[in-house]
């Protein structure tokens, strides 16, 4: 009898083990160029329809004007519509679209060209993302500064720019970085804009026309030759 109970003796419940902490997985940083080609396509894709309701909006608003006014709406209110309007387009493009293009270079090699005709107004300062640049004509020369450094050009007379690198983001994400290096000819006054031939040589591919429109300024033509 004694042996049953001893038998029937419960073995001691071994405590269960501790699990081993599992580690957080830091959260991916928006801001890393490490994405993958179909994210960085998508991100195109949604700055090219960005771009597209800015038009939509600008044209909405000029119609909005034109339909108040003509009711008697008030040109002082509708100027002050359209200036609404102007100032929320600009606002979302500086939010989402950013191009520093006056960096130290990284030193990689130019193994890409591309060459354009540009015009520039005479003596007014614009800005190439970031990158001011002013150009003041006098008779067959013109002093042109990009950034901090200042040329003197004569008509048909290549001068070189130091290098530099460019960065662009689009929501805050790097979608390009490269260096480049500009070779300018000056070649006179067009319509009233000095007019140059420029020969841009880059470490990467050259700059699509989309993302070309959004570094120009109103006041500049760029078109590729």
């Amino acid at each position: 009898m004694a042996e049953e109970q001893e038998n029937n003796v419960p073995s001691p419940v071994e405590p269960p083990e501790e699990a081993a902490p599992q580690k957080e997985t830091p959260a991916p940083s928006p801001d890393t160029t490490g994405i993958s080609e179909a994210e960085r396509q998508k991100i195109i894709e949604e700055e090219r329809e960005r771009v597209k309701n800015e038009q939509k909006l600008q044209e909405e608003a000029v119609k909005t004007y034109k339909k108040e006014h003509n009711k008697g709406f008030g040109l002082v209110k509708g100027l002050l519509v359209l200036l609404v309007l102007a100032a929320v387009v600009v606002a979302g493009g500086y939010l989402t679209f950013t191009a520093y293009g006056n960096q130290n270079p990284w030193g990689n090699t130019y193994p890409y060209v591309a060459t354009y005709d540009v015009l520039l107004p005479d003596s007014s300062e614009v800005f190439f993302g970031n990158v001011p640049v002013l150009a003041v004509g006098s008779g067959n020369e013109v002093t042109l500064k990009i950034g901090n450094e200042r040329k003197i050009l004569t008509i048909g007379t290549p001068v070189e720019f130091p290098p530099a690198h460019m960065t662009v983001k689009v929501y805050g994400i790097t979608l390009r970085e490269n260096d480049y290096h500009l070779t300018i000819t000056y070649r006179g006054l067009v319509e009233n804009r000095l007019n140059f031939l420029v020969s841009a040589r880059t470490s990467e591919t050259p700059m699509s026309s989309w993302m070309t429109g959004l570094i120009v300024p109103s006041k500049a033509t760029v078109r590729p030759v």
